[in-house]
């Protein structure tokens, strides 16, 4: 597949933008945002995605479809609604689904604060969106809400195309049908270090536990105390909200699970209790922080070793911080570590992907809206390539001269180093690098041969519902982790509240 100069330009900025947790009941998080760079922008608005529409759809780009789906149709124009541009946002789906689909789209932008009651309203109102995206609340408060439509009939899950995310479509399965094919699985949340400050201070890096199948609750513990060791400013561990879930996800067991037309309660499971017990122990002994540091402060002083958050966001923010500051660096990002009484290596997983609300006037433009999410995804050719900018260590440069205000993109001269007006270097823009090392951990995360993943619904709910779980002292998951509060006293005084949110669910599933 063969993306456009002009998009490939585009697509790390996109991929950044995307890693982000979107939508997410967390707080602490941050909203996700479709910032660009002016020249960026002006280069998205050049492009007339109507000029590069097929007149017909391949059937090879139809794999992965159902009995509904009418083969060589092209999509025509979509509607999208979401909290930031989807065009802008992903120009490379934006010309997959031009070229290979005969597809447009075009979005209503909202704040996420309103996102969720507008698209309830315009489904309510006739007024229905094609796609949107996947948010946590999507799946079961949306989905039981009859927000969204299935798409059993319109798309083929034993279809090898979603061979990589079957087991994330059969996770997000409510009452026997299938509202979500994601484009691709994605780390949820990881701990993010700076390996520099562990070679200065001597301490074993934990990358060389993890490649020698070392790396468990016991060996992170470890590390943890030689890192408070060094005195009391020192920090071992601190993250956002959900950290203590991410941990809990490491037995294997989710807080809340749908499965077999069942809502299932795990707070009084016994992995829960016992890892809840664990963090309490960590705690204890000053091995855990008060709770989120904005990873781009997070490590400038050198006190923090880890910072449990979303990968992505984390490493690129944490890695540009430090690099300007001229701080010695070298981030590395790691899965959670294994529990030792677990049968296998576990990981939190979170996806990517779009929903089609109930009501969507154009379904099989929306499928290949999908489609083209999943193709963009699976494609050999754009990993290999994206994989390769990643790890790329030549200088990206700004678009004008800092000085006169030269376009070398307008010019065609992104090649010079300097500017052929004034003759001043170019300026480097700040570009986020991997190792080969580092992003094959990273592949390994959403590898399933690798690591069981563990989906949890009990961000799905209701805002009400997460706050007793996360936000304050006096939540059952940050309370414990953050403020050294009791977890079994707090989930016994929650207990009935949390029944109380999930049973309304328990009863639409019982009657849908």
């Amino acid at each position: 597949m063969k993306i456009s100069k002009k998009i490939i330009s585009l697509m790390l900025t996109s991929a950044l933008v995307l890693g982000i947790t979107g939508c997410s009941s967390d707080s602490s998080q941050p909203e996700a945002s479709a910032t660009t760079t002016t020249n960026e922008k002006q280069v998205l608005d050049d492009v007339d995605w109507s000029k590069l529409s097929a007149d017909e759809v391949d059937a090879a780009n139809e794999e992965g479809t159902g009995a509904l789906y009418e083969s060589g149709k092209t999509a025509g124009a979509i509607k999208g609604l979401c909290y930031y541009d989807f065009a802008q946002t992903q120009p490379e789906l934006a010309e997959i689904f031009a070229e290979r689909f005969g597809g447009t789209i075009e979005t209503e932008v909202c704040s996420s604060a309103e996102y969720l009651d507008k698209l309830s309203i315009m489904v309510a109102g006739g007024q229905s969106p094609d796609i949107v995206r996947y948010d946590w609340q999507a799946i079961p408060h949306g989905v039981s809400k009859n927000i969204y439509m299935p798409l059993d009939e319109w798309l083929e899950i034993d279809s090898p195309f979603w061979g990589s995310v079957k087991s994330a479509i059969e996770a997000f399965e409510y009452n026997g049908r299938h509202y979500y094919f994601p484009s691709n699985v994605k780390s949820h949340f990881a701990l993010n270090y700076n390996r520099a400050v562990l070679e200065e201070a001597g301490i074993e890096d934990p990358m060389d536990l993890y490649h020698a199948g070392e790396w468990t609750w016991d060996t992170f513990a470890d590390i943890l105390a030689q890192w408070a060791n060094r005195g009391e400013e020192y920090v071992p561990l601190t993250g956002g909200s959900w950290s203590a879930m991410m941990f809990i996800h490491t037995t294997g067991t989710s807080l809340i699970d749908i499965s077999d037309g069942t809502i299932v309660n795990n707070l009084k499971d016994q992995n829960v209790q016992r890892t809840m017990e664990w963090i309490e122990g960590l705690k204890k002994q000053s091995y855990i922080g008060e709770g989120y540091i904005d990873p781009g402060e997070a490590f400038l002083d050198g006190t923090l070793l880890f910072l449990s958050m979303d990968p992505q966001w984390t490493y690129s923010s944490a890695q540009e911080a430090l690099t300007k500051k001229g701080i010695a660096n070298d981030m590395a990002v790691l899965p959670f570590p294994r529990d030792p009484k677990a049968d296998k290596y576990y990981t939190s997983v979170d996806t990517f992907g779009f929903l089609i609300p109930a009501g969507a006037s154009n379904v099989q433009g929306a499928i290949d809206w999908i489609l083209s999410g999943r193709l963009y995804e699976s494609d050999e050719e754009i990993l290999a390539e994206t994989k390769a900018k990643y790890l790329s260590t030549d200088p990206v440069y700004f678009a004008k001269c800092a000085e006169c205000k030269y376009s070398f993109t307008e010019n065609g001269t992104d090649d010079l180093t300097e500017c052929p007006e004034c003759g001043k270097p170019r300026k480097e823009k700040f570009k986020v690098t991997y190792t080969e090392e580092q992003w094959d951990v990273l592949q390994d995360m959403i590898n399933p041969e690798k690591f069981g993943f563990v989906f949890d619904f009990a961000t799905g709910f209701s805002e009400d519902m997460n706050s007793l779980l996360i936000g304050n002292e006096n939540s059952i998951l940050d309370g414990p982790m953050y403020n050294g509060a009791s977890y079994t006293q707090l989930r016994d005084a929650n207990y009935n509240a949390i029944e109380s949110y999930l049973d309304p669910y328990r009863e639409k599933m019982e009657n849908q």
